[in-house]
């Protein structure tokens, strides 16, 4: 476990060890966090999928960066279907860890089968489509597209438990509890299905009921009931025997009956069939199309997403690249102040723009700065007057520079770099500092002979 605040890692203590901040808390919501991870786990492994859902939604609320219980999540929504829930969650782990982490095997498992993609695609369309027949009633149309649904992604239990609502409008019981069976199969403990189921029972007791009621109804109105000694005889009320007349009536009457059977009713009902097979194959198709549209889309998408990583990744390495470097000067700057050279290590501050360097790497060159400054000045004023007493001019006035750059306030340094510019021929230097030391320093020796050896340089 790691100190949220510094992120080094916990020992037994309350306190973290390295930034002093009070973990006791963090650490018990950790282990709640946990507890509630190792509950998902074994309702998982029983099949309890919803309850598994909840307790590891309860981990995630506690602690977001759980990702044994964010992967496992994905991996419950992936059995009940629900694929698109499953990514998003592995997604989410992974840029919470990038390295070392499950969640990159999950991803790339769906990933690198395109007819997976592309079905988990279709499949979400069709679903999003039977919902929208059912809004508009047609109910028939979306019992079609949810069975393409089930057909392709059978452990969508939304697809199931939908299917056997539509299948319970119609009344056909039966096949509802089919339904609803093959939803506990996945998830044993689904509530939605076991209300359903409850739903169901009702519905088919009331029909019963009503059935029964109506054919001992029907009994009463056809038939006379009465007792002969130890028998009940049940005779059909106005029911006479057939003659041969009332038998060719009949068998005339039916074969009328049938032929009108055949052209109102079969003839237009084949009709309807093959205008229906059509009204099929043209959706089909026109599922198919919309289904490549949007795979083509989504890998248009992806590739301009992953152009954009592409370009921030190389961004963000030339960035890195460069903070590394200037780290590198300072740790250069470093060394020669450890070494006592400090003009050494000025030279390496001055090539360093602090504004680029980390918050640490910022208090690391302040500090450095300050310590070398001062001793820095007076190493190369110190380099520059024995260069100069030595009449090496031009390292005299290397030295004398900076040493006056560093602190405009060495007045000794301002004059001896006028008379090292003297030295070198460089009149116009000499003249410019000359008369710098005679404007900054008046009524001192050095200001009255930077006038008199002013007065002696040729005219320009």
């Amino acid at each position: 476990m790691k100190c949220f605040n510094c992120g080094a890692e916990l020992g037994r203590s309350d306190c973290c060890e390295q930034c002093g901040v009070d973990v006791s808390r963090y650490r018990r919501l950790i282990q709640i966090s946990n507890a509630y991870y190792n509950e998902g786990l074994d309702k998982a492994k029983v099949r309890d999928l919803s309850g598994a859902i909840v307790s590891l939604r309860q981990s995630l609320k506690i602690n977001k960066k759980n990702m044994d219980a964010r992967n496992l999540l994905g991996l419950v929504q992936f059995e009940m279907g629900d694929v698109v829930e499953a990514l998003s969650q592995w997604i989410l782990s992974k840029n919470f860890q990038k390295e070392d982490n499950l969640a990159d095997y999950y991803i790339e498992s769906v990933q690198k089968n395109p007819a997976k993609l592309q079905a988990i695609n279709t499949t979400v369309k069709k679903y999003n489509q039977s919902l929208l027949y059912c809004e508009q009633g047609s109910y028939d149309l979306a019992i079609i597209q949810l069975k393409k649904v089930l057909s392709t992604n059978t452990n969508l239990l939304k697809g199931h438990q939908l299917l056997a609502l539509l299948y319970m409008k119609t009344d056909s019981y039966p096949r509802a509890r089919t339904e609803l069976r093959k939803v506990l199969d996945i998830d044993r403990t689904n509530t939605t299905a076991l209300r359903y189921i409850k739903e169901l029972d009702e519905a088919e007791g009331k029909q019963s009921h009503r059935q029964v009621h109506k054919e001992e109804k029907q009994d009463n109105k056809d038939a006379i009931a009465y007792v002969s000694g130890n028998e009940t005889i049940i005779q059909p009320i106005g029911v006479k025997d057939n003659t041969g007349l009332h038998s060719v009536i009949n068998v005339a009457i039916g074969i009328a009956i049938g032929a009108a059977a055949m052209w109102f009713l079969i003839l237009p009902a084949q009709q309807q069939m093959k205008s229906s097979e059509l009204n099929d194959a043209v959706a089909e198709y026109s599922d198919q199309l919309e289904s490549k549209t949007a795979a083509l889309s989504s890998l248009e998408a992806e590739m301009e997403t992953l152009r954009g990583e592409s370009e921030a990744a190389v961004q963000a390495a030339g960035e890195a690249s460069e903070r590394l470097e200037l780290h590198e000067e300072l740790l250069k700057a470093y060394r020669y102040f450890t070494e006592e050279d400090m003009a050494g290590s000025l030279e390496q501050l001055e090539q360093i723009d602090k504004e680029t360097l980390t918050e640490d790497g910022k208090v690391l060159y302040d500090s450095l700065f300050s310590q070398v400054g001062t001793e820095a000045v007076a190493d190369l004023y110190k380099t520059g007057y024995d260069a100069y007493q030595a009449r090496d001019y031009a390292a005299a006035v290397e030295a004398l520079e900076k040493c006056y750059n560093l602190d405009n306030t060495q007045g000794d340094a301002l004059y001896f770099l006028a008379r090292s510019y003297h030295g070198l021929g460089d009149t116009a230097n000499a003249r410019t500092y000359y008369q710098k030391v005679i404007e900054e320093y008046p009524n001192t020796r050095k200001s009255a002979d930077s006038t008199r050896f002013l007065a002696g340089l040729p005219a320009e």
